[in-house]
């Protein structure tokens, strides 16, 4: 069996990640794991397993013959059977399964604006995952709109939990930013709006009154563009922010900077099922986010973590301080996280689920 998976690129993002994370756990199977990133590389790059046959295409457009010819060059000489497309990578699977009809076609839906769910556009989605053979969703909304708007069949769709891939070693902490203050709290998100940064600032303002020791990490790419620009101005401009908080960027030390921090934060305002969570829970970090697509899910309805309500900074601040001052009680949940995560979101039970659709659909074959 030869998989090719597309992504767009290899930024650190969720969706990316878990293309790299399943790429290598094919190749860890022992099968043929290709793995094209259909515009350009990024710093997920360094993870990529020896096995994995890593190319970028370096697509310049939505209608790049010449990128799509060298995909399609690539797919016939290595004979891929099956191409797992992520996000809206679909739209190149597409035309690629118009142009290998014997490929089969695997759809990985990772849109993260659940909560706007009702407003994301159909009309070619409905053509594109009409010659899906198979879909694998994150969230239950989102299989609800591959079943309901997109009229998938109900066997050609599953939910897939994302996995976290990460080695959390605490003897491998990233000197940050004024390390010896406490408490430092994480964000790991890539900067855009539906973060909602914003709102974490006003809350990591509140929780800097009580601790003014606090530090405030963001780690998570960005584009140069006018939000990372407001909170750049923001951060200098007041305060309470200045000096205390610090963008990182995008890492690729993640799992040592998870090591030295004490809570993992997300202020989202819609999510689909964040791999934040699971790094945070793997590093058994307490959490403390927003009640917005699965990340109630992952924590359980807040049994293994604090959940809060989107764009409310008040009790997002609430949240923090009741977590440093019930050490105790975080921690437990937090070990709580860390059980729930190896039994639901592991990378073994992924693995399973993706290899019995594989083989389901290479009996056509």
């Amino acid at each position: 069996m030869q998989v090719l998976t597309l992504i767009d690129s290899l930024i650190a993002a969720g969706a990316e990640r878990m293309a790299v994370n399943i790429a290598n756990l094919l190749a860890d199977e022992g099968i043929g794991s290709h793995l094209c990133a259909t515009r350009v590389g990024g710093p997920l790059e360094e993870f990529i397993g020896d096995e994995v046959l890593f190319f970028v295409a370096n697509k310049k457009g939505v209608l790049d013959i010449s990128a799509l010819n060298r995909i399609g060059r690539y797919i016939k000489n290595n004979h891929i059977n099956i191409i797992h497309a992520h996000s809206s990578s679909i739209y190149w699977g597409f035309i690629l399964k118009l142009l290998f009809p014997e490929v089969k076609l695997v759809w990985h839906d990772h849109f993260g604006l659940s909560e706007q769910i009702y407003k994301r556009p159909s009309f070619w989605l409905k053509r594109v995952s009409s010659i899906v053979d198979h879909a694998f969703v994150v969230n239950e909304k989102l299989y609800d709109f591959a079943t309901a708007i997109l009229k998938m069949p109900l066997n050609k769709v599953s939910f897939l939990a994302n996995f976290a891939s990460l080695d959390i070693s605490y003897h491998n902490q990233v000197e940050l930013p004024d390390n010896n203050c406490y408490p430092k709290l994480l964000c790991l998100a890539n900067l855009r709006r539906q973060k909602d940064h914003d709102n974490l600032l006003y809350a990591f303002a509140e929780v800097a009154k009580a601790y003014p020791n606090a530090r405030l990490y963001l780690v998570g790419g960005h584009f140069g563009d006018e939000y990372y620009r407001h909170l750049n101005k923001r951060i200098e401009k007041e305060e309470s922010l200045r000096k205390r908080v610090f963008i990182l960027g995008s890492r690729n030390d993640v799992a040592g900077i998870l090591a030295g921090c004490d809570i993992g934060i997300l202020s989202s305002l819609s999510e689909g099922l964040p791999v934040a969570l699971l790094e945070y829970g793997s590093a058994l970090l307490p959490v403390v986010c927003t009640d917005v697509g699965d990340c109630g899910f992952v924590l359980d309805k807040g049994r293994c973590g604090e959940l809060v309500p989107a764009h409310n900074s008040k009790a997002l601040a609430d949240a923090i301080i009741y977590v440093l001052e019930n050490g105790g009680q975080a921690q437990k949940k937090a070990a709580l996280l860390k059980e729930r995560i190896d039994l639901n979101f592991s990378r073994k039970g992924a693995g399973e689920k993706i290899l019995k659709v594989y083989n389901s659909l290479c009996l056509d074959i």
